[in-house]
C-alpha cells in the first residue's frame, strides 16, 4: 500500500536534501584546499547552487537562498563563534546571487525546445556572471583581508567557472527526467557496468601510475592515455543515459580527486606548481562534463519525435469518451505511461482534468467537448505525476465517431519530447 505525504513535506525534504548535496560537494571542494590561497581554488557547491535554482520552482529560491548559506557556514565550522558566523554568513549570502543570476538568465532567454542554445546560454552564463562575481565578492574580500587582489580574483573566477561546469552537468543528469522513462534492457545494463568498471580501472592506473617508463620514456602517451576515461564516460553517457553519464564522471572525479590531493597523476608535471597542476587536473574534469553536455544534446536530437509537438514514437495510450457523460474508457494500460495508481480515478473528464496544469485545463476541455470533425489536431498540456512532477504529453485525438447512435470522441496520449514552461 502506496503511502501519501503532505506536500509541503515532500517539498521540504527535497529543499534539505539539496542543502545536504551542497554541503557534501563543499567537503569535497576542500579537498583541492591550497593552504596558500584565502578562496577555494574549485567550489562545486556553486555547481549544486545552479542545478537547483534551474530545477527549483521561484518561490522555493528564499529558502534554498538560505539553506545553501548555513551549509556554507557549517563547511567553514564557524558556528563555534557568533561574529565569525555573522560574516561567514554574509559573504555566503553575497556568493548566491551569482548562481541565482546564472539559473535565472538561462530560464529567462533560452529558446523552447533548443537544447543547444539551452547549453550555449549556460556557457556564457557562466563565463559572463562569474567574472563579475569574482571582480566584486573576490575583489572585495581580497581588499578588505589585505589578501593579494589579482590572485584572489582568479581563484574566485577559476572556482566558480570549473565548479559550475562539473556539478551542475551531473547533478542534472540524475534531476532532468525529460525523455522516454523505458526501462533498460539486461544486456544494456550489463553493458554500462562493464564501461564503468573500465572508467574506473584505467582512470586508477593513469593517476596512480608509479612507474618510470611511460613518464620518461612515452610522456606524451601518458598525458593521452588521460583521454581514455573521458572517452569511456561518454560511451557510459550514450548507453545508460543522462544518469550514466552523470554516474561516469561521479566516478571519474571522485578518483581523479583522490588521487590529484596526493600530489599523483598525468597533471603533475615537473615545472608545474601545485596550483597549476591543480588547474590542469580541473580543467580535465570541467571538459569532460562539458562534452558529456553535448553528447546529451545530440543524443536527443537523434531520437525519433515529431518537431511540431514533440511526440515521441510508439503506439502510445487509446481512449474513447462519450462528451455528453464525460466518461473515458481506456484501452490501455495508463501505468505504462503516468505510473501506478492512475486508471482508477481518470474514469471521467473532471477527474483527468484535476490532474491537468492549470493553465492546461481549459484548453484541454475545449479540445474533447468541442472537437472540429473527423479533424486530426494533436494538442500538448501537461499533467502531473505520482512523483508531483509535471509530465508533458500530447494528445492525438478529438476526433469524433459514432457507435450505436452515441457521439463519442477517440484519441491517443503520448509522451512529448518537449517540455512546457511553467
Amino acid at each position: 500500500m502506496k503511502t501519501y505525504f503532505p506536500s509541503w513535506l515532500q517539498q521540504t525534504a527535497i529543499l534539505l536534501l539539496w542543502g545536504l548535496v551542497y554541503y557534501l560537494s563543499g567537503l569535497i571542494s576542500l579537498k583541492f584546499d591550497d593552504p596558500n590561497s584565502a578562496i577555494a581554488i574549485v567550489w562545486f557547491p556553486s555547481g549544486v547552487a545552479v542545478a537547483a535554482f534551474l530545477s527549483a520552482r521561484w518561490r522555493d529560491y528564499p529558502a534554498l537562498i538560505l539553506i545553501f548559506a548555513l551549509a556554507s557556514v557549517l563547511l567553514d565550522e564557524a558556528w563555534q563563534s557568533i561574529p565569525l558566523f555573522l560574516t561567514t554568513l554574509g559573504y555566503s549570502l553575497l556568493a548566491m546571487p551569482a548562481n541565482v543570476l546564472i539559473a535565472w538568465l538561462v530560464r529567462r532567454f533560452s529558446r523552447p525546445n533548443d537544447d543547444l542554445h539551452v547549453i550555449l546560454l549556460w556557457i556564457c552564463a557562466t563565463f559572463v556572471v562569474s567574472v563579475f562575481d569574482a571582480l566584486i565578492v573576490g575583489g572585495g574580500y581580497a581588499f578588505f583581508t589585505d589578501q593579494p587582489v589579482a590572485k584572489t580574483i582568479s581563484n574566485g573566477f577559476v572556482a566558480d567557472v570549473t565548479g559550475i561546469f562539473f556539478a551542475t552537468t551531473v547533478v542534472m543528469g540524475f534531476v532532468n527526467k525529460r525523455g522516454p522513462r523505458a526501462a533498460l534492457a539486461w544486456s544494456t545494463r550489463l553493458a554500462g557496468l562493464a564501461l564503468l568498471l573500465l572508467i574506473c580501472a584505467a582512470t586508477v592506473f593513469i593517476f596512480d601510475y608509479s612507474g618510470t617508463w611511460l613518464k620518461t620514456e612515452a610522456a606524451a602517451l601518458y598525458f593521452a592515455l588521460s583521454c581514455l576515461p573521458i572517452v569511456l564516460t561518454m560511451m557510459l553517457s550514450l548507453v545508460w543515459g543522462n544518469r550514466g553519464g552523470s554516474i561516469g564522471l561521479l566516478a571519474l572525479g571522485a578518483i581523479v580527486i583522490h588521487f590529484t590531493d596526493r600530489h599523483q597523476g598525468p597533471f603533475f608535471l615537473h615545472g608545474l606548481s601545485f596550483t597549476e597542476s591543480l588547474l590542469l587536473a580541473l580543467s580535465y574534469l570541467s571538459a569532460t562534463a562539458l562534452l558529456i553536455v553535448f553528447v546529451r544534446v545530440l543524443r536527443r536530437s537523434t531520437t525519433r519525435f515529431n518537431p511540431d509537438t514533440g511526440r515521441l514514437a510508439g503506439n502510445g495510450i487509446l481512449y474513447r469518451l462519450e462528451p455528453e457523460t464525460g466518461v473515458f474508457s481506456w484501452e490501455n494500460d495508463l501505468s505504462s505511461l503516468l505510473g501506478a495508481g492512475y486508471p482508477a480515478v481518470f474514469d471521467t473528464v473532471e477527474r483527468v482534468l484535476g490532474y491537468v496544469h492549470p493553465s492546461d485545463r481549459e484548453k484541454l476541455r475545449q479540445h474533447w467537448l468541442a472537437p472540429v470533425q473527423n479533424k486530426h489536431k494533436p494538442l500538448i498540456f501537461r499533467i502531473k505525476t505520482n512523483d508531483d512532477e509535471w509530465l508533458t504529453l500530447v494528445d492525438s485525438g478529438g476526433v469524433a465517431m459514432s457507435n450505436g447512435g452515441k457521439r463519442i470522441i477517440v484519441g491517443n496520449w503520448q509522451a512529448s519530447h518537449y517540455d512546457l514552461a511553467i
